[in-house]
């Protein structure tokens, strides 16, 4: 037995005193032999951190706590300077084993780690050894994919290595959704996932529900994506991956309870994901703790997954919001800065850093971004109103967010970004007649707290004020924190009290400009914005 086991051996039986003894005899050894390169360690540091554990613990069990919180604090400088030396290390070490020596599991590191590094021409190479050595190997199928392999490719290989799979229709549609993800064909993504539901046999699994809630996350079908998350919660309450994309849904719909179980059962399941950190993290952004407070949770959990994999962008999305909730806007767009970097194809990147820059009183970069994702990201609903979104923050351009409210309108009727934003227009140019329009049509598919909220302001402008006393009521049933259902309330309530005949003023949410924003006539965006072509199909 070796001087670590005899001190395991001591924490197991609980002898605490002993073990204080001899791990404080042990740890005066190893930091001299450390300093002596001629010395043979005493323990590696994995074993040295295991014991400040135990040694810390033990320091609690006989009720000397200051020293156990000296002690863990020590062992947690250690682990993180043994996950930087790993992440320095693990790449140069893996590369000196030869080519021809290499494994399939020793590739599969190798190509993660030139992830990481951003070294995707290496990685290619090693996910193609990998799949040279194993053609069934789908997770290397799909890296192979997201790196920019063609997907007939990608199948030619699998087909040639195992030809007795060529008639495998789940295994061709696998392999052909997955290829539409890669290409941001999201909505063929879906219909294929759909498609290997219900005739590939595959409706309980685990990954082709993740696929399909993924798919539809990223083509922006948000409730869609909540119900198929939730099926694969149903279905493994355990599964890890893309929980964090269902952490924002959560966070999205204020499901704050929801938030809670999840973090809670995922951080059972794994300290070492990225996932359950991103679910703490939402969690802690939309608890009723004090408000400095869980931000600084929301930021420390969002670090904690980041360090774990720096590939992580809801991580970046999450810390971006907390630092900006924490009016640290200098920081907060310097990490959604980095989100678009790393995902210049997700949305939400796009929509962080343009709000950020709204926050911020900085308009034409925010109008200049928006433009940039609508010819990046093409055409949506989506794009269309992001855009929208800035050019009606300005009196001057709020004429120009119309054509693409129209248009995001037409292309998803249920989209409710661009009803609120047109009906707030519309209610801003007192047309109240076709903002009440706008707002009953989207009730009838969609009972939302927002929708009520709007609908009783404009009635209340058009003197309807039973009926506005009536939506409001609605808005805080389905949203018991909803503020402005409350005040539209208040301020009915007191008109009738006083019996005043006219002059009900209700402020439109965002509309006007504050008086802390930049003059900002939109005619330095002119050229930008006339170029955009939002006739696109």
């Amino acid at each position: 037995m070796t001087l670590f086991d005899y001190i395991r051996q001591l924490y197991q039986a609980e002898l605490y005193e002993d073990l204080v003894h001899l791990f404080s005899l042990a740890l005066s050894m190893s930091e001299s032999s450390e300093s002596d390169v001629s010395t043979e360690p005493l323990m590696t540091l994995s074993q040295k951190y295991q014991c400040l554990v135990y040694y810390g613990n033990a320091f609690y069990q006989q009720g000397e706590y200051r020293k156990a919180v000296r002690i863990f604090k020590k062992s947690l400088l250690l682990r993180k300077a043994i996950n930087k030396a790993k992440g320095k290390c693990g790449s140069s070490t893996l590369e000196s084993v030869s080519t021809k020596q290499r494994t399939g599991k020793i590739n599969l590191a190798l190509a993660r780690l030139y992830q990481q590094e951003g070294r995707d021409r290496s990685a290619l190479t090693c996910y193609k050894e990998v799949l040279r050595e194993h053609p069934l190997a789908l997770v290397a199928v799909r890296e192979l994919l997201s790196l920019g392999m063609r997907g007939t490719d990608v199948m030619s290989v699998v087909m040639t290595a195992v030809p007795q799979f060529s008639t495998c229709e789940w295994l061709m549609g696998i392999i052909r959704a997955y290829a539409f993800m890669s290409s941001k064909d999201y909505t063929s993504a879906v219909s294929t996932f759909r498609s290997l539901e219900t005739k590939g046999g595959l409706r309980d699994n685990i990954y082709i529900q993740d696929g399909l809630a993924e798919s539809l996350f990223m083509s922006g079908q948000y409730n869609q994506a909540a119900v198929a998350f939730q099926r694969i919660r149903a279905l493994d309450p355990l599964h890890l991956h893309n929980m964090d994309l269902y952490a924002f849904l959560l966070s999205r719909d204020k499901r704050t309870k929801d938030l809670q179980t999840l973090s809670q059962q995922l951080m059972e399941v794994s300290e070492q994901a990225v996932e359950p950190w991103v679910c703490m993290g939402y969690y802690s952004l939309n608890s009723i703790n004090k408000h400095n407070e869980r931000l600084v949770r929301t930021v420390y959990c969002a670090q904690k997954a980041y360090s774990i994999n720096s590939r992580c962008t809801q991580a970046l999305l999450l810390k971006g919001t907390a630092l900006q909730e924490l009016n640290r806007m200098q920081d907060a767009l310097l990490h959604f800065h980095e989100a678009v970097t790393r995902a210049p194809d997700r949305f939400e990147t796009y929509q962080g850093l343009v709000d950020c820059y709204v926050a911020s009183h900085r308009l034409r970069d925010a109008v200049t971004l928006a433009t940039r994702a609508f010819s990046h990201l093409g055409c949506s609903a989506r794009t269309s109103t992001l855009l929208a979104s800035v050019l009606a923050k300005s009196p001057t351009t709020v004429t120009k967010a119309k054509p693409y409210l129209e248009k995001a309108m037409k292309l998803d009727p249920t989209y409710l970004e661009a009803v609120y934003i047109m009906a707030d227009i519309c209610a801003q140019e007192h047309d109240h007649e076709r903002s009440i329009a706008l707002l009953r049509q989207a009730l009838q598919t969609q009972n939302d707290a927002r929708l009520h909220e709007q609908l009783g302001d404009c009635l209340a402008h058009v003197s309807q004020f039973q009926d506005a006393l009536d939506h409001y009521h609605i808005a805080l049933s389905l949203d018991p924190s909803s503020v402005r259902a409350r005040e539209g309330m208040e301020r009915v309530e007191k008109h009738n009290e006083m019996g005043l005949e006219g002059g009900y003023d209700v402020e439109v949410e965002d509309m006007a400009a504050s008086d802390n924003e930049p003059d900002f006539d939109g005619s330095d965006m002119e050229s930008t914005w006339s170029e955009t072509d939002f006739s696109q199909a």
